[in-house]
């Protein structure tokens, strides 16, 4: 129940944190910090924050860890301060101010925080907390009882030390696998794992070349650059496409507006890490739009009919004129 909460909890804040800003809308910068340190430093750093609504707010400061849930989205899973998963918490360190903000209509305000690391009995690697700002106060659980009116800013901590960058491709391959694509897009998906101690970022490129070895398109993979936290897995989804198409059209305007044919191969490089590491991964597809096959194919069929009866009857018109010829040509008796 308490997994369910939290991981419940998580998809609320993200959501929120994501929603356009709008004029109606209530908002946290930055949304993320990341920060490289060593035992015994201390950082402070402020965030901002401003009601867009126009109805007044009051934010209760909470802090608290959180890890990857099972979900491989990316979702953080939040859980108390009092607890420590693997080691990799970060709440314990971070302080600020937990008198309520008042915020009233167009109002901004900052909160400044302190995260101090301990000099001693540091784990190095990745450690992970956010600050959430909630409409309820925090329960016995540090988890504000108004789930849904949450913001949160989380942040990455980097410990210097024995660090250990370890990712690799899980697995790497089509959303929906087919025998053969009849138009584009074609949507591929990555999922890394990272079996180190720190957050990864994987970032790289799709690579789609024709059955002539010829470059025809890259793609960006994570261009957001995403993290990975440690011992967990997250997917990322890319594709190849020509622009948006319509649901409505039909598939033969599909494969003529987004024409691919033949034979590809999809190379993903993938690098991460602070010394760039590389990942190479490749698939091979077929495109084979058979409608507009079809139609080309009896067009080109009928063009070859119509010349066949074309040749045959300029030829019969040949034949005739030299056969006229031939009796114009004759001594008459």
């Amino acid at each position: 129940m308490k997994k369910t909460l939290t991981t419940l909890l998580g998809l609320a804040l993200f959501a929120l944190l994501f929603l356009p800003k709008g004029a109606d809308a209530l908002t946290v910068m930055p949304p993320q910090f990341d920060y490289t340190l060593n035992p015994g430093d201390t950082v402070l750093d402020v965030i901002k924050l401003r009601n867009e609504t126009s109805v007044p707010y009051v934010f209760y400061p909470i802090k608290m860890n959180f890890a990857a849930d099972d979900s491989e989205t990316g979702t953080p899973q939040f859980y108390s301060p009092d607890e420590d998963r693997m080691g990799m918490g970060l709440a314990k360190w971070i302080t600020f101010d937990p008198s309520p903000i008042t915020l009233t209509p167009g109002q901004m305000a900052n909160l400044s925080f302190a995260i101090n690391v301990p000099e001693e009995n540091v784990q190095p690697g990745g450690h992970y907390g956010s600050i959430m700002l909630s409409t309820s106060p925090a329960g016995d659980d540090g988890i504000g009882v108004g789930v849904a009116s949450q913001l949160a800013t989380i942040i990455l901590v980097r410990i210097s030390g024995e660090i250990r960058e370890v990712g690799n491709i899980a697995e790497f391959g089509f959303v929906e696998p087919k025998t053969w694509y009849n138009h584009l897009p074609i949507d591929f998906f990555m999922r890394f794992e990272n079996a180190g101690n720190t957050h990864l970022r994987p970032t790289g490129n799709l690579i789609i070349t024709d059955w002539f070895g010829r470059r025809v398109e890259s793609v960006k993979v994570n261009p957001d650059f995403k993290s990975v936290l440690p011992m967990s897995v997250r997917k990322y989804e890319f594709g190849w496409n020509k622009g948006t198409l319509n649901e409505e059209l039909s598939g033969l305007q599909k494969e003529w507006r987004a024409f691919a044919l033949g034979k590809y191969k999809a190379q993903l490089l993938i690098n991460y890490g602070s010394t760039n590491q590389i990942i190479v991964d490749e698939r091979e597809f077929f495109v084979w739009p058979w409608r507009l096959m079809i139609i080309g194919g009896a067009g080109f069929l009928t063009l070859l009919i119509l010349l066949t009866v074309f040749k045959y009857a300029y030829d019969r018109s040949l034949v005739k004129k030299y056969e006229k010829m031939q009796r114009s040509s004759k001594p008459k008796a």
